[in-house]
């Protein structure tokens, strides 16, 4: 099977995958929204970022060096690197088991003790899935994780759902999370050829940690970087407001990450394949570019633009204050997907170090934009995610302009007509107001979404017609040349 065609493979089985968790999980969000409240979100979304931080030690940048590394990557390399992510996230989880009453003491409440002493096993549980997801992904085996996330989904919705509904509270939420990392850890270690033996090399940490440890440091200063925003509102604010920003966050996250995961998660190791022929990956990085442009500004400015109208249908009154977060957030998240694409690139070549430099440089942007909107309110910190988002892909995009001279100037040269098209959309679908919220969200969506295709379609939009093409290949069962 050529390059293409295994490419192609993997990116409808990553597509399922994505889409069926993702839909899944938004529902999810929404139907506890309802039936939990604010409050519920915001306890559990304070303790988040020590679950983020800490699974970006445990991951420690190895998952992506052994993919990196996948052509002369070694079996000693993988149950290193097991071994090593299991005693990480050991020693981290007991740090934070007897820190646990100092968390709940810093935000004031006192159940935040053994909800998070319960909720940080997860960490534990994700250790034993790296090196197996890593084993698929190299193999560019979708469907095996396709199939292992998508139970493990709903058999936790399931179990969160009936929490819920049986007066649980927050701690739904927390069954919801384990459930859901116990089961698509156990199927991707039985899905995955690779078995662990019991073997350790110290020259294979230092291998892949040389390349690994940048990732790690850049990981770790995102994730800080990301939930800065939830520490500080959490630790001035009370839990109903965290609530709002918490759950717009995983509304937005959501929809975002089903973008980036869904064309990192296959262009990755496509371009680590081809990162010896410098003109091939370059070309494919450009067309990766126009292709993200042209699925993400759609849905996100969609998004953006329909928040009234799906605030009133899918959320309870008491959600009301979330109508303008959800907005700025999801102009927000607009961004990030180009920018994962931007970033994915350095690994891709293997410059990691660049990764780490670049957070670097935003991690004072971030700090800056906390300390100036968290006495304001969660309004403010939002606008001020948005701004930071921004500037954070223009920061992104420098080293591939640099390198390959497609920088931000050269990426919106080359989105001009995509971004345009957004606009219409955008402005278009705000006009819509009928007194049916329904019946409103209905004619935004279908209205938007005629406008912004019909619009690339007259502007002879390039991505359009490379979709199309693709499609339309795929329909008639035709082999696809190789990249």
């Amino acid at each position: 099977m050529s390059l293409k065609n295994k490419a192609v493979s993997g990116f409808f089985w990553s597509f399922f995958d994505k889409v069926g968790n993702n839909v899944i999980h938004f529902c999810v969000l929404l139907f506890l929204a309802n039936v939990l409240g604010p409050e519920a979100f915001g306890l559990v979304g304070m303790l988040a970022v020590f679950v983020a931080v800490a699974d970006s030690l445990v991951n420690s940048g190895f998952s992506q060096a052994l993919i990196q590394r996948s052509k002369r990557a070694t079996d000693d390399d993988f149950n290193t690197i097991f071994y090593v992510n299991i005693a990480i996230s050991v020693v981290l989880y007991l740090i934070l088991f007897f820190s646990a009453p100092y968390i709940a003491q810093f935000y004031g409440d006192e159940r935040l003790t053994f909800a998070a002493q319960v909720l940080f096993l997860s960490i534990v549980i994700n250790a034993f899935s790296v090196v197996a997801r890593a084993t698929l992904t190299i193999e560019i085996n979708f469907k095996s994780q396709m199939f292992s996330n998508t139970f493990a989904t709903i058999v936790a919705s399931i179990v969160g759902i009936s929490m819920a509904l049986m007066d649980f509270g927050y701690w739904s939420i927390v069954a919801l999370t384990l459930t859901r990392c116990l089961l698509d850890t156990s199927l991707l270690l039985y899905f995955a050829a690779w078995r662990p033996r019991l073997a350790f090399s110290i020259q294979s940490l230092k291998t892949l940690f040389s390349f690994g440890s940048k990732i790690l440091a850049a990981g770790l200063v995102a994730t800080i970087v990301n939930n800065l925003y939830v520490v500080l509102i959490g630790r001035f604010f009370d839990s109903t407001r965290v609530g709002y920003l918490t759950q717009a966050t995983n509304l937005t996250n959501t929809v975002s990450k089903l973008i980036t995961s869904l064309l990192q998660g296959v262009t990755y190791p496509i371009m680590t394949s081809v990162n010896d022929d410098e003109e091939r990956m370059i070309s494919i990085y450009k067309q990766l570019i126009q292709l993200t442009f042209f699925v993400t500004v759609p849905v996100m400015a969609g998004l953006a633009a329909v928040s009234p109208s799906f605030t009133d249908v899918f959320l309870s009154e008491e959600w009301a204050p979330i109508v303008p977060i959800l907005t700025l957030l999801a102009l927000a998240r607009l961004i990030t997907p180009i920018s994962a694409v931007n970033m994915n690139l350095l690994n891709a070549i293997g410059r990691s170090d660049l990764y780490l430099k670049i957070d670097l440089m935003k991690l004072p942007l971030t700090l800056t934009a906390v300390i100036i909107s968290a006495p304001l309110g969660v309004n403010a910190v939002a606008m001020a995610i948005l701004t930071t988002s921004i500037v954070a892909y223009f920061i992104n995009a420098y080293y591939p302009g640099k390198f390959f001279k497609f920088g931000a100037i050269a990426q919106f040269k080359a989105t001009w007509r995509i971004l345009l098209s957004g606009a219409i959309m955008y402005g278009s679908v705000s006009l819509i107001s009928l007194e049916n919220e329904v019946l409103t969200l209905i004619l935004q969506v279908t209205i938007g979404a005629l406008i912004y295709f019909a619009s690339c379609f007259f502007m002879s939009e390039p991505s359009m017609k490379q979709v199309v093409s693709l499609l339309k290949r795929a329909h008639d069962k035709k082999p696809l040349a190789d990249i």
